[in-house]
């Protein structure tokens, strides 16, 4: 007779939706552009030398900006997250599991809301653990969605675009 191990029915992940309300909570936002901020000098302790690049990273170290388009108020929107451990961007249909939970329990908003409980972070728990987060930072388009783990609030900030009338051919 082999003993065979048991198996146990894994607990599904209770997704929770936290509001996080911005401006531009609602808008219907395009991801435009990205910028990492790193690190400018890199220590190689073995090796006995440092490598620097001439970066500027001053404004924007270990952190990370995030531009967007809003078409409702026809202006760039501008994340700036400080102090960041994790990010991602994936399509829409990266997040099933989000969009799943949504229809049960609605987010607070369509576009900026925090989250918990999801793939990610069971994935990935760690980042959460050291970084003392519960919730990570989403924002969320038709296409392209950011999502954050910071313990700092994010600064959102909207800024005037050029808006022109297509010219008909």
């Amino acid at each position: 007779m082999t003993d065979k191990p048991e198996l146990v029915a894994e607990q599904p992940n209770i997704i929770e939706f936290a509001p996080w309300p911005t401006d531009v909570e609602d808008d219907d936002l395009t991801l435009v552009g990205l910028r990492n901020g790193g690190h400018a000098a890199i220590n190689f302790v073995k090796d006995v030398h440092t490598i620097e690049l001439t970066l500027n990273y001053a404004d924007c170290e270990r952190g990370l900006e995030a531009t967007f388009i809003s078409r409702e108020k026809m202006a760039s929107v501008v994340f700036y997250f400080r102090d960041v451990s994790g990010f991602r961007v994936l399509d829409e249909n990266g997040l099933v599991d989000l969009w799943n939970a949504s229809k049960n329990t609605p987010r607070p908003a369509s576009t900026t809301f925090r989250v918990k409980g999801h793939l990610w972070q069971t994935e990935s728990e760690l980042l959460w653990i050291m970084r003392g987060c519960e919730f990570s930072y989403m924002v969320a388009t038709d296409w392209d969605c950011l999502e954050l783990i910071t313990d700092c609030e994010p600064s959102v900030k909207i800024i005037p675009a050029v808006v022109r009338k297509k010219i008909a051919h």
